[in-house]
C-alpha cells in the first residue's frame, strides 16, 4: 500500500504472520481508511495449504517433479522455475513481473504443500475496493478472490495426469461444471462413495435403488414440512416406482422392494458415503408401504430437503434402466464405485477385481468382464467424463482412451471437469 506523505511515497509490506494480523483487523473495520487517502494496494496473495499423508503413495516431491515436466508441455509458454531451499521444493510459474505468478512449495519437514497464486496491477483493482469498502458478505470479496484463484489453479491443473494432491481443487469446482447434454430425468446422481469392499449384491442394488429413486421422485410433487430441518414428503404408487425401473410388478418384485425400504430406514445405504457432514443429515427418516382405499400399494416416504441438494458432483446417464446381466451390474457399479472418489485419477484393477469376484468365472466370463469395463469407460468418455488418456499402470504409459480394449488390465483414467468461468 502506496501513501504519499509529505510529497513521498510509503510502501507498507505485510508479509506472513503481520499479512494475517492486517486482514483480520480490516475484516473487523479496526483499520480508518479515511486516514490513509488514496491508498494503492500493489499486490495481493492467495494461499491453500494441503497437508499429504505420510503414507500417501505419491510424495510431494514427486508431485512437484510430476509437474514441472508435464507443464513444460502443456505450459511451454509460461516461465517454470524449479529451485530448493531449506524447507523443500518451490516450482514457480510464470513471470513475477507479470500480474499473475504462482508458486508450488512443498514443506518436506511436515509433508505441506503450499498452493499461491500471486496478483498484481489490474487484476486486483476491484478487489482493493472491495477490502477498503469492507465488503466480506456473501458473494464479495472472499467469494471473488477466492474464485479467480480456484480458475487459475484449475487452468494450470486441470490437464495433469498426476493429479492425487489436487482433490482439494476438483472437490471446490466440480459443483459448478455444465451437465452433459443427455435429459436429468434420464440421469443418475451420487456423490462421494466410501472406498469400502461391497460383497453383498443386494447392498449394491440397495445402494442403486437408493439413487434412482432419488431420480424419480424429483419430478413428483411432495409437500414441505419443517421438523429440526426442511423434508419433502412424497406419495406414489409403489407399481410406478416398479415400472419406473423396468421390473415386473409381481409378488417377487414388490417384496423386494419393501426390503429395500426397510433398509433404507436403517440408513446403511447413508453409511455408503464418504463424506461426514452428508452421513450427519437425517435423510429419510420415516418411509411406510401401504395399501390405499382402492387397493392399491402406496409408499408415502419423507427425504431430507438438502439431500437434493448435495448430490453435485457427478452425473451419469441411467445405464441402470436397461435390463443388466449380474456381471454387467458388478462392473458398473465397480466403475461408479470408483469414479465416485475425490481423486481426479481413477485407478481400475480389473485383475484384482476378478480374483476378487464373488464367484468362480471361467476364462470367457473373464473375457467378457473386462470387455464390459472397457466398454462403459469409453461410454463415460463419450458423455464427457473422462479425459482422452489413459495411463497403462503396468508400463506406465500413456494412450489414447479410444486405443484401450481389454489387454489392458490396470489403467488409470482421469476425470473430466467441464467448467466455463466467466
Amino acid at each position: 500500500m502506496r501513501i504519499p506523505y509529505q510529497k513521498e511515497i510509503i510502501q507498507l509490506q505485510f508479509p506472513g504472520i503481520s499479512g494475517k494480523q492486517f486482514y483480520k483487523l480490516i475484516k473487523q473495520r479496526v483499520i480508518q481508511w479515511k486516514k490513509f487517502p488514496n491508498p494503492d494496494f500493489s499486490r495481493l496473495d492467495i494461499v491453500y495449504q494441503r497437508i499429504s499423508k505420510c503414507n500417501h503413495p505419491i510424495s510431494t516431491i514427486d508431485f512437484i517433479n510430476s509437474c514441472y515436466i508435464q507443464f513444460q508441455e502443456l505450459h511451454s509458454s509460461k516461465n517454470l522455475l524449479s529451485e530448493r531451499n531449506q524447507k523443500g521444493l518451490i516450482l514457480k510459474i510464470g513471470n513475477r513481473r507479470s500480474s499473475r505468478h504462482y508458486r508450488i512449495y512443498t514443506n518436506q519437514k511436515n509433508n505441506l504443500l503450499r498452493f499461491e497464486s500471486e496478483m498484481k496491477g489490474d487484476l486486483i483493482k476491484d478487489f482493493q475496493d472491495l477490502l477498503i469498502a469492507s465488503s466480506f458478505d456473501e458473494h464479495q470479496f472472499e467469494s471473488k478472490i477466492a474464485y479467480q484463484f480456484f480458475k487459475y489453479s484449475f487452468e494450470i491443473f486441470s490437464s495433469l495426469n498426476q493429479s492425487s494432491h489436487i482433490d482439494w481443487l476438483a472437490a471446490r469446482i466440480r459443483p459448478y461444471q455444465y451437465r452433459n447434454a443427455f435429459s436429468s430425468e434420464l440421469a443418475i446422481h451420487s456423490d462421494y462413495l466410501n472406498q469400502m469392499d461391497y460383497k453383498l449384491l443386494k447392498e449394491k442394488q440397495h445402494l442403486i435403488t437408493l439413487l434412482r429413486l432419488l431420480t424419480y421422485v424429483k419430478k413428483l410433487k411432495y409437500t414441505n414440512k419443517s421438523l429440526t430441518s426442511e423434508f419433502r414428503r412424497y406419495r406414489f404408487p409403489l407399481r410406478d416406482f416398479l415400472n419406473y425401473n423396468n421390473l415386473t410388478p409381481n409378488y417377487y418384485q414388490v417384496k423386494k422392494l419393501k426390503t429395500f425400504f426397510d433398509m433404507v430406514k436403517t440408513n446403511f445405504v447413508i453409511e455408503s458415503f464418504s463424506n461426514k457432514h452428508y452421513r450427519m443429515l437425517i435423510t429419510i427418516p420415516e418411509v411406510s408401504v401401504y395399501k390405499s382405499e382402492q387397493n392399491i400399494l402406496m409408499v408415502e416416504i419423507w427425504i431430507a430437503e438438502k439431500l437434493f441438494n448435495y448430490l453435485h458432483p457427478f452425473l451419469f446417464s441411467d445405464i441402470f434402466q436397461q435390463k443388466l446381466t449380474r456381471q454387467q451390474f458388478q462392473v458398473l457399479f465397480e466403475i461408479i464405485k470408483t469414479y465416485s472418489s475425490i481423486d481426479l485419477r481413477k485407478e481400475f484393477n480389473i485383475t484384482q477385481f476378478l480374483d476378487n469376484y464373488p464367484s468362480v468365472l471361467s476364462n470367457q466370463h473373464k473375457r467378457q468382464i473386462k470387455e464390459y469395463f472397457i466398454q462403459y469407460l469409453k461410454v463415460l468418455y463419450q458423455e464427457g467424463k473422462f479425459q482422452d488418456k489413459v495411463l497403462d499402470l503396468s508400463s506406465n504409459k500413456v494412450l489414447p482412451i479410444t486405443n484401450l480394449n481389454s489387454s489392458y488390465s490396470q489403467i488409470a483414467v482421469f476425470e473430466n471437469i467441464k467448467v466455463q468461468f466467466l
